[in-house]
């Protein structure tokens, strides 16, 4: 009796012993693996340290032999010289352009939230009125500005300006968050019974968390950008009237300082918010977001066309109702503001019609040669880029502040430098299109990059897949949705780029027009290249949407939404 009853003690015994050491060798692996990690985040973070040393000393070197007298570059020793001298005139003016960069940021932020979800929620509503956020979008600034300013108090009209800078950005990535949810957990919402806002609250709103943060990091740029460029008429201190003044008395170290600033400015707020979608969604690269498959268009291809038409002819009247509700709310006067009619009446009816229309399309023609080449230049760097930084972290670290600072520093900063550098010709215009182009390429390639499934990898991993492998098999296919957002995007971006670049440079183009136009009082030919620009961002984009349509049905069907 007693063999038998030491046979299930000593198995037991044999037993627990197995679970001690199994328990030993996970913590010891444990705590090699979070040693490894600080070791590597650690020989990361010394990596980064030394390339930002070497860059700032290679500036220092460059700028003291050449640059400076140039006119093209200040050194880090003069930039903080002229921060230190006259600190209380740059804090005054970082106040200024803060504050309205703070509440454009917000509410341009908050009303495409908003937007998104409605649009989600309701398809309809976005067939009728994506068309007339995109066209808000697609207003040139450097006619808007002015127009805003006879509209609103100066402080508003700024607001304003950043709010619009800040709005499209983030509805886009938000309706593609939206729009990423898993179908399994949807398809149990609606088992149980659940319905739209049921889905929305569980479902959709927390897988679109991450994509919400990207927009709100992007927009942070955007906000200071449109801040600054509110500040170029009628202001009387922000960051802007600095820059303007600096340009005008060529004295680097102010100009400089200022975009030191705004590039600070943009990000520390692209850092925290980066921080904040680590933190709060670290689940996001672990579920599956595929979508619920979508249901089939039935019905003959004659209907479907007519309905395609029906939808776009609307969204066209919401627009044309909008412009002529702009006119009436705000009481422009006929002078200055014109509505679609005289607009038609000057391009197509009256006795200079045909001269009109010679004139717009030749500038027409340039500014698509300008922001077409710096729109694919723009997408390829920004894509190239984000696999960069999400395959080698030391890039990453070593480069993100680089490409913010590019997406950062005013608009009106780089392009001298470029065009001195470049000429004034199509390679300083497509240089300036390619940067604006380029950093929300970069931010939503790289938030779509991360999102791919952990289970994923681990699968890749069970066939030995190499780091290639995983890239061309895995993520760059699962991540089609986010680069064709970022494309769409990047689409008007591209076209007021290039505008913007005529309108301080090349002296062409319909940016050059509507500068001239407003500089002549001749407003109705300011709205008429307005809204030749608007339209032809209208249709830049919606071919980036048929093709993003026709590209996922292929390769990605399920994240077609």
């Amino acid at each position: 009796m007693s063999t038998g009853t030491a046979a299930p003690a000593d198995t037991a015994a044999a037993r627990a012993a197995a679970a001690e050491r199994a328990a030993s060798a996970i913590a010891t692996e444990r705590a090699r693996s979070r040693r490894d990690s600080r070791r590597g985040a650690l020989n990361g973070w010394v990596v980064t340290a030394l390339v930002s040393v070497a860059l700032v000393v290679l500036w220092e070197i460059a700028a003291e032999l050449w640059l400076t007298r140039l006119g093209v570059l200040a050194s880090p020793t003069a930039i903080v010289q002229s921060l230190v001298a006259d600190w209380p005139v740059y804090l005054n003016a970082f106040s200024a352009t803060a504050w309205v960069a703070v509440r454009g940021w917000f509410f341009g932020n908050l009303a495409a939230v908003v937007v998104a979800v409605l649009f989600v929620q309701l398809p309809a509503l976005e067939s009728l009125f994506l068309r007339l956020a995109l066209t808000l979008f697609c207003l040139p600034l450097v006619a808007v500005n002015p127009l805003l300013q006879l509209t609103f108090d100066p402080d508003t009209a700024k607001v304003v300006l950043a709010a619009l800078s800040v709005f499209f950005t983030t509805l886009v990535g938000t309706m593609l968050g939206l729009r990423s949810a898993d179908g399994g957990p949807l398809t149990m919402v609606t088992a149980w019974g659940g319905r739209s806002l049921s889905a929305l609250r569980f479902v959709r709103f927390p897988s679109g968390i991450p994509a919400i943060l990207t927009g709100l990091q992007i927009g942070a740029a955007a906000a200071v950008l449109g801040a600054i460029f509110g500040e170029f008429i009628g202001a009387k201190a922000g960051l802007g009237v600095l820059l303007i003044n600096g340009l005008m008395s060529l004295e680097l170290g102010r100009v400089w300082s200022v975009a030191v600033i705004a590039t600070v400015m943009a990000a520390v707020p692209y850092g925290v918010f980066g921080l904040l979608r680590r933190w709060l969604t670290p689940w996001s690269a672990s579920i599956s977001t595929a979508q619920a498959a979508a249901p089939a268009r039935r019905g003959p291809l004659a209907a479907r066309l007519l309905r395609t038409v029906a939808w776009t002819v609307g969204s066209i009247l919401v627009i044309l109702a909008a412009w002529w509700a702009y006119l009436i709310a705000f009481d422009m006067s006929p002078f200055v503001g014109k509505s679609p009619l005289d607009v038609f009446a000057y391009l197509f009816t009256s006795e200079d019609a045909a001269a009109n229309q010679a004139v717009m399309l030749k500038a027409l023609g340039e500014t698509l040669v300008h922001a077409g080449v710096g729109y694919v230049a723009g997408l390829v760097i920004g894509i190239a880029a984000a696999v960069a930084f999400v395959t080698f972290p030391v890039v990453e670290r070593v480069l993100t502040p680089l490409a913010v600072g590019l997406r950062s520093v005013p608009i009106i900063v780089l392009i001298p430098v470029l065009i001195l550098a470049l000429g004034r010709g199509l390679g300083g215009v497509v240089a300036i299109t390619a940067i604006v182009t380029f950093f929300p390429t970069l931010a939503n390639t790289q938030s779509g990059l991360r999102r791919v499934p952990s289970d994923a990898f681990t699968l890749m991993r069970s066939y030995d897949a190499s780091i290639w492998s995983n890239l061309w098999r895995l993520q760059l296919p699962y991540t089609l949705p986010s680069i064709f957002a970022s494309a769409r995007i990047a689409a008007p971006t591209a076209v007021l780029a290039a505008t913007l670049a005529e309108w301080l440079a090349t002296g062409d183009g319909l940016g050059h027009e509507i500068v001239a136009s407003r500089a002549h009082s001749d407003y109705t030919g300011l709205w008429a290249a307005a809204a030749i620009l608007t339209a032809v961002s209208l249709i830049f984009y919606s071919l980036v949407s048929w093709a993003e349509r026709a590209v996922l049905a292929k390769y990605s069907p399920t994240q077609l939404g």
